[in-house]
């Protein structure tokens, strides 16, 4: 988005210094190092960094400008004074975002699926309009704003993750970005350390309706059983997707082949290649959302087929006759169960190689407990455990005749692993990213 400085300074009800004549600004950075030219520079001030330290190396680099929680008088270029650059940070995406009234919007929350749903949204939408997408982690109070404000001018559709640990939170994201239709993947246990029930996740997620206007659309997961038992809550148009319970986009007829799912969704069948069976739900918000906003069918068809794999989101690894399904990315009870339920599709000896579930305080014992259990009733040769509260899985998974459990060091789990891998062992890594078990991954993947 291309702003004068005297709009921005207007939008962010800032003091404009050092001020000759307005200059043109086309991009906007947070990060001093990775600033493009002509770029407005806002230092942000965290608990263990303050941004404004590198006002001078951000100009150096380009920036043609900045805004400013201090005074600076030895810097000749204009830069806009305000109270809280983080405000300022927000109010300036607010403008923007009223200055797109032809844009549409679609934001994305849940507790698991985020980032799949947005990716398939985003295939399915770039293929019938110029689209955006948010990228990586840019899902927070800082990442959507500065996202909001580094979209092209041309943009006609944009597809924003919002993510969330503590109430309040979804509602500041979806009255920035306004989505224009709004997706709740589900409602797990992730956060549950601060929200304390299943019910309050479910309240903070609806907070994605604060911005969204009167005719906005929220689309959910009908077979999730909190989102189901109270979907009458929510104050917006409600459709459903689903797989086991009636809903507006039902995928039926579900197919398991050697590359991915086959489906059919008002009698037109559709394919993903996806080893995740949860893929399916995620593909199916992308098939909401385009059959609403009119995109061909047939496009849709394509689009899904097409999502790129993300990294260490279920990606499947293949080393000779060995599979390594690296999801490391992040771990919650429910996609931990989702995905031992995909390994359990996979031929040959199938090991879990499974570290903490973070964030979840009072209830981790119980969760733990919870995953340990569930493995009891699946076809699992090998469990390794790894990290402080997996004691739980490992204490569980013990109990089953059969099962070879190990609770071990992360720097031990590779011994283990060396042992237990076979010819047509499928190894699944899951825990959350602060766990680090990709580096697990990353070291097997060097022997092989």
């Amino acid at each position: 988005m291309n702003l004068w400085l005297s709009e921005i300074a207007k939008a962010v009800n800032g003091e404009l210094r050092n001020f000759s004549g307005d200059i043109f600004v086309k991009n906007f950075s947070i990060n001093s190092k990775n600033v493009e030219k002509d770029a407005l520079f806002i230092p942000l001030k965290g608990s263990r960094f303050d941004g404004h330290d590198f006002v001078e190396e951000a100009l150096q680099n380009g920036a043609i400008s900045f805004i400013s929680q201090r005074e600076f008088e030895n810097v000749e270029a204009p830069y806009v004074k305000v109270k809280d650059t983080l405000t300022a940070l927000q109010s300036l995406a607010c403008h923007v975002r009223k200055k797109l009234k032809d844009l549409t919007v679609i934001g994305v929350t849940g507790s698991v699926g985020k980032t799949s749903t947005k990716e398939y949204i985003f295939n399915v939408l770039s293929l019938n309009c110029r689209a955006f997408k948010n990228q990586g982690n840019f899902n927070n109070h800082i990442g959507l704003p500065i996202s909001i404000l580094n979209m092209p001018d041309d943009t006609q559709v944009a597809v924003f993750e919002m993510g969330m640990s503590n109430f309040g939170e979804i509602s500041k994201l979806s009255q920035i970005a306004k989505p224009d239709i709004g997706i709740i993947t589900n409602i797990g246990v992730a956060h549950i350390e601060n929200l304390k029930s299943r019910y309050n996740i479910f309240l903070a997620k609806s907070e994605i309706q604060d911005g969204m206007s009167e005719n906005g659309i929220l689309i959910i997961n009908n077979d999730n059983d909190i989102l189901n038992l109270h979907k009458i809550e929510l104050k917006r148009k409600v459709v459903t997707i689903g797989i086991e319970n009636e809903s507006n986009f039902r995928a039926q007829n579900v197919l398991k082949h050697h590359n991915g799912f086959s489906f059919e969704v008002g009698g037109c069948t559709y394919f993903i290649e996806s080893f995740n069976f949860h893929d399916i739900y995620n593909s199916l918000f992308a098939i909401a959302v385009g059959t609403i906003l009119g995109v061909d069918r047939e496009l849709i068809k394509e689009a899904i087929r097409q999502k790129e794999r993300l990294k260490r989101r279920f990606e499947v690894i293949k080393k000779e006759s060995i599979t390594i399904v690296d999801d490391t990315y992040n771990a919650s009870t429910h996609s931990m169960l989702s995905a031992i339920d995909s390994i359990c599709e996979f031929d040959g000896k199938k090991i879990l190689v499974l570290g903490d579930m973070l964030e979840l305080g009072e209830f981790s014992e119980e969760e733990h407990r919870k995953v340990g259990r569930y493995i009891l009733q699946k076809p699992i040769d090998v469990v390794i455990c790894t990290g402080k509260d997996a004691f739980y899985i490992y204490d569980e998974a013990k109990k089953k005749d059969g099962v070879k459990a190990y609770f071990v060091s992360k720097d031990e789990c590779l011994d283990i692993l060396k042992r237990e891998v076979t010819s047509n062992s499928t190894i699944l890594f899951k825990a959350s990213r602060g766990i680090k078990l990709d580096e697990i991954v990353d070291e097997f993947l060097k022997e092989r």
